[in-house]
């Protein structure tokens, strides 16, 4: 009796898994109406600079929190974003520098920037694949910084348009175009502005499916193209960069949306100004 018991149990399994690897799952972002998220994004960034031979090292700790609220507008979702709390650590050259959206300290000007987002809110409407079709509010949020010019340029990198798509789409552009089973890939391209563009793409695959939860993989590669440059301070700086990245994502099945994130990205390539070449790495994000 306990032999055809466990014969049974066995068979049930092994068609349980049968049929889990058969079943074509919908990837799409549809996170329900009046819905809200906390999101945490934690970011450590190690860049290697060398000049005449000498490296140069840079460390940052970026830690970012914010609220998606969910309206539908259409086909598409609006994502109105709010900005928790920002902290950057950052250490170069022996010197180290800390802001924080919470800072109290009131002579510490650099946190002044952080301080002033803490509580502002922007719009993004979002297509079911992870695009980014329009952004509102993010120019006037800018305006809102107090300070130098040079600050204001420098936190373009955290709150402006391009830095805001670079962010959502790498949150949300996985999406496959149809249906996937387990096992299967899909591809998809990207184009990032951070200010200058690096294009590449990306493979991922649906490693498994664990109750409503779905285990996705990726690895790409992205470089920019030889006319990759940008002016500062009146001197054009020409980029040639390139690199890979991988790793994994649990997704929400219903909502698509991402419930944990990792990703590790190596870069390394030369930056030219003033017709001298300097060797740049990214080892880890």
């Amino acid at each position: 009796m306990k032999k055809h018991l466990l014969l049974c149990l066995l068979t049930c399994f092994v068609l349980s898994a049968i049929v889990q690897a058969q079943k074509a799952y919908t990837l799409k972002f549809n996170p329900p109406e009046g819905s809200r998220y906390g999101v945490a994004l934690a970011s450590q960034t190690k860049m290697i600079q060398n000049v005449m031979d000498q490296n140069m090292e840079m460390n940052m700790d970026y830690n970012l929190h914010n609220t998606y609220r969910i309206s539908t507008e259409g086909n598409n979702k609006k994502l109105t974003l709010v900005y928790d709390k920002l902290d950057m650590n950052m250490q170069v050259m022996g010197q180290q520098v800390k802001m924080s959206s919470d800072d109290t300290d009131t002579s510490n000007e650099l946190s002044a920037a952080f301080k002033a987002l803490k509580g502002q809110s922007l719009s993004l409407l979002i297509d079911e694949y992870g695009k980014v079709l329009k952004i509102e509010g993010a120019r006037e949020m800018l305006e809102k910084i107090e300070g130098a010019a040079q600050q204001k340029e420098a936190m373009k990198g955290v709150v402006g348009e391009d830095a805001l798509k670079n962010m959502i789409e790498q949150s949300f552009g996985f999406y496959p175009k149809s249906p996937v089973k387990t096992g299967e890939s899909w591809t998809t391209e990207m184009s990032l502005k951070q200010p200058y563009t690096i294009a590449g793409s990306a493979t991922y695959t649906l490693v498994k499916v664990e109750g409503n939860k779905a285990f996705i993989d990726f690895t790409g590669k992205m470089a920019t193209d030889s006319s990759s440059s940008m002016v500062t301070n009146g001197i054009e700086v020409g980029f040639a960069i390139e690199g890979a990245f991988s790793g994994s994502t649990e997704v929400d099945i219903d909502t698509g949306m991402p419930l944990k994130s990792f990703i590790q990205q190596k870069m390394k390539g030369n930056i030219e100004a003033g017709g001298k070449k300097y060797l740049w790495l990214l080892p880890r994000i």
